[in-house]
């Protein structure tokens, strides 16, 4: 198994968890134990996608090793057609971790709990697309 193989499996996994997080934050927005969970899943998600990606274009031989430097190169190979979503997602999942004002919290889970998670929804499809 190749390591992209590898990645996205992980990620297929990880997405899953993520996907039920999503469910249950759209149920009970206000329940602080789902919004950890819907937190930590996109935390995961994103670091795995990025990964994936770094090793999708190394296998295109664009080696980039920063996620920023990722999400440009994947942007410029046509892989990714929302990057500014992307750098983004690498923002709120920098702040998320260490953020306790419960506005700005409450700004960053709207985000994963839409945007991030529609995007991140489109790379799991061509995910599968790019792995079959």
């Amino acid at each position: 198994m190749s390591r992209l193989s590898e990645r996205i499996e992980n990620f297929n996994r990880a997405f899953v968890l993520y996907e039920q997080a999503h469910t249950a934050y759209c149920a009970d927005k206000e329940n602080k134990l789902i919004q950890m969970a819907l937190v930590q899943g996109f935390e995961i998600v994103f670091e795995l996608g990025w990964k994936c990606l770094k090793d999708y274009l190394a296998s295109k031989n664009i080696e980039e090793y920063t996620p920023k430097d990722v999400i440009k190169a994947a942007f410029k190979s046509n892989i990714l057609p929302a990057a500014q979503i992307w750098i983004d997602m690498a923002k709120d999942r920098n702040v998320s971790s260490h953020e306790y004002n419960e506005k700005k919290v409450a700004i960053i889970l709207d985000r994963i709990g839409s945007i991030y998670f529609e995007e991140l929804t489109r790379f799991h499809s061509w995910l599968g697309e790019i792995n079959e």
